[in-house]
């Protein structure tokens, strides 16, 4: 394999932050459905290699041949922890076995708690509550209106998701949800943070939603829902390895 290809993917592990996104640019909008789920795979990868809250980056690729496919990833500093060497590993060998995703979610979980709390106290902080301030006083934290449109969209996906079950009204399961979010610590169990990143995954999948919540509220559950997202698409990059053998490689330069 080039050298030049391993440093090209090592040197994407040093990149901290994009204020804009590849998506926007002219191209991306003539890409086909097949490269954008190919994008799309390699970026949830790579989301499902980041442990800390802060600082920490990844990337990814794969090379391919006739009898194997070796996934490539590179991190902003060697890892060495074999708990971290083997989880990827780990969690591609259930996905190959057809582990559901909600056992994978629990892998993804137990390795990146840390992250995904940080973001979850995002979330918290974007509707102002928390351990100590849980607005019991207030309602409709969500500023739902079974008039209009989008609410009525998400109302159905909720439905779909028999999530509404057990509650009163759609108000009070999104009230209940915004109100466990700023519940959780870093003590939170790992069903806590599963419950979390499944139902940020469900209304994320309205279009609309960003016609009901503020922009950064949308923007800190979709990246909590991403979670979910790749875990669903990771069997599609899997299904191009056929039978042939998966390795995994850190690249280190």
């Amino acid at each position: 394999m080039d050298s030049s290809y391993l440093n090209y993917i090592h040197g994407l592990s040093q990149i901290e932050y994009h204020r804009g996104s590849g998506r926007d640019l002219p191209a991306w909008s003539r890409a086909t459905q097949s490269d954008r789920e190919h994008v799309a795979s390699l970026d949830g990868l790579a989301l499902l290699l980041v442990f800390s809250p802060k600082g920490d980056v990844a990337a990814v690729s794969y090379w391919q041949s006739a009898h194997e496919l070796k996934l490539l990833w590179a991190k902003n500093q060697p890892v060495e922890d074999s708990d971290q060497l083997r989880y990827i590993e780990e969690l591609l060998e259930n996905v190959k076995k057809g582990t559901r995703t909600a056992e994978l979610l629990k892998i993804v979980i137990s390795m990146c708690k840390e992250k995904i709390f940080h973001r979850v106290k995002k979330l918290a902080n974007s509707f102002s509550v928390s351990q100590t301030d849980q607005k019991q006083g207030e309602s409709n934290l969500w500023r739902f209106d079974e008039t209009k449109e989008p609410c009525q969209e998400l109302e159905a996906t909720l439905k779909e998701e028999n999530l509404l079950e057990g509650y009163e009204s759609t108000v009070d399961l999104l009230d209940s949800f915004t109100r466990f979010v700023g519940k959780i610590t870093k003590t939170s169990n790992a069903e806590d943070f599963w419950s979390i990143l499944s139902f940020s995954w469900c209304v994320t999948s309205v279009a609309s939603l960003n016609k009901i919540l503020e922009e950064n509220q949308v923007r800190y559950l979709s990246k909590l829902g991403d979670y979910v997202r790749i875990l669903e698409r990771i069997p599609l990059l899997l299904k191009k390895a056929g039978n042939t053998k998966i390795t995994v490689e850190q690249v280190m330069t």
